[in-house]
């Protein structure tokens, strides 16, 4: 919750530069607009409020968490989980958008059949939605750097070289684990995700209504974009699962 506050001063700040800028209609303005129009219960004017910050380029996490509060009011699944993926992907780990995508994914139609998480792999979960590529590259040049010092300090003070081979072998181990974890942050940021909109999304054998339908997916559901094709996008389900959907029926993250 601290950390949400500080996030939201930060916005409130940036956005209010901005409008100082751009006069009342600014970003700020739009801003607390949806903050109003939400508490009131006018979710639509909230969500078009919150769309006219997105609009104007700011690129803010809690600005999607409460795009995605607002869809979800209007009965518009699949844009709330469209937007809390997109504010996890800014926050990462953050537990109040966890919680209501969390909550969201658990209203839609269509379920993955998964085996429940061990501690383990829940814990691997845990560290990968903790950073994000930038926190993790700071991390590892600072760990590099540690690993340079502690060589720098084994050649040249020998009289404290357990102490060097130590700090050496934890900055080494560090580096490693950090340099594994980003390669596989960039990697899924690489994969493109998307989410079904439509209430109903047909997906065929091939690109075209006319191909065999494969199966059926409803809003909400998560896909990975492979290749697009004459408006056509091969999507892959969690389960492998692959077929061809309309580019309109999905919007990417």
């Amino acid at each position: 919750m601290v950390a949400r506050t500080i996030l939201n001063f930060v916005l409130i700040f940036f956005v209010a530069a901005s409008g100082v800028a751009e006069g009342v209609d600014g970003p700020e303005s739009s801003y607390n607009q949806g903050n109003v129009r939400y508490r009131d219960g006018d979710f639509i004017g909230a969500i078009s409020a919150y769309e006219e910050v997105i609009s104007q380029n700011i690129e803010n996490g809690d600005v999607y968490y409460n795009l995605g509060n607002a869809y979800f009011k209007k009965g518009d699944l699949g844009r709330a989980i469209l937007s809390y993926e997109r504010a996890l992907r800014l926050m990462p780990g953050d537990d109040d958008i966890l919680a209501n995508l969390q909550f969201a994914n658990g209203r839609r139609v269509d379920k993955e059949s998964v085996d429940p998480a061990n501690f383990l792999t829940r814990m691997l979960h845990f560290v990968f939605d903790l950073f994000d590529i930038n926190s993790l590259s700071v991390f590892c040049l600072i760990l590099a750097a540690a690993s340079g010092s502690a060589l720098v300090g084994w050649l040249f003070a020998p009289q404290r070289r357990f102490a060097w081979i130590f700090m050496l072998a934890v900055s080494i181990s560090g580096l490693a684990g950090s340099g594994i974890l980003l390669g596989l942050k960039v990697h899924a940021r690489a994969v493109e995700a998307a989410i079904v909109l439509e209430s109903e999304a047909v997906g065929r054998s091939g690109p075209g209504g006319d191909f065999l339908q494969v199966f059926v997916l409803h809003e909400g559901t998560k896909v990975f974009v492979e290749r697009q094709e004459r408006g056509w996008f091969l999507v892959k389900l969690a389960n492998g699962v692959g077929g061809w959907v309309r580019d309109g029926a999905v919007e990417k993250i």
